[in-house]
């Protein structure tokens, strides 16, 4: 089986990108503003308007020497710069669009998040624990922790080619807030010098 860096390499080959360039760890980051209720939210599609703290990214496409492979993708939902549980624990799916192919089709988010939610390792076993008096910590339940999802295949985002992440639900309700979608992994961007 390829690891993540030879299927990266592979990618980036029949695409034509150099191979030559700084393997790094990459997060890219998007934020919609007072989404309100809706049924469906597109992360990495409009950028307008929106400051450094809010995105790090200007359009939907890696730059021509860059590549990525998504290993963890994470949704958190703020109101009043509180975290709040992810459009309100109703059960929401959650696809990737890379080009014109869907790769991530209608994944249920609600197994990773709300009261039912279980951490998806050990690294966050024990952080959605409570502290109520009379019910008592649960450490597996991800309450009001960002809801976030460990893929387990990679999901490459070759250079110059347009990606966005969707969430559908039944009217979610994702308040006035912001809600913020973040996709982590290996990547590998430009380095004009040989050496460091």
């Amino acid at each position: 089986m390829a690891t993540q860096v030879q299927k990266l390499s592979y990618v980036d080959s029949k695409l034509g990108a150099p191979s030559a360039g700084q393997q790094t760890t990459r997060i890219l980051f998007n934020t919609i503003e007072a989404p309100g209720t809706t049924s469906s939210l597109s992360f990495f599609r409009n950028f307008q308007g929106l400051s450094n703290g809010q995105t790090n990214l200007t359009q939907n496409k890696l730059d021509s020497m860059e590549s990525m492979v998504i290993k963890t993708i994470y949704l958190a939902q703020f109101d009043n710069s509180v975290l709040q549980s992810f459009g309100g624990n109703v059960q929401q799916t959650l696809s990737i669009i890379v080009g014109n192919q869907q790769v991530v089709k209608n994944l249920p988010i609600q197994f990773n998040q709300g009261v039912n939610g279980q951490a998806y390792d050990r690294l966050h076993e024990a952080g959605g624990a409570r502290a109520d008096l009379a019910v008592g910590p649960t450490s597996t339940s991800q309450t009001l922790l960002p809801c976030e999802i460990r893929l387990l295949t990679d999901i490459v985002i070759p250079p110059q080619v347009a990606f966005e992440v969707r969430i559908d639900s039944n009217s979610a309700v994702y308040s006035a807030g912001a809600v913020v979608c973040a996709l982590s992994g290996y990547g590998k961007i430009f380095s004009a010098g040989n050496s460091f």
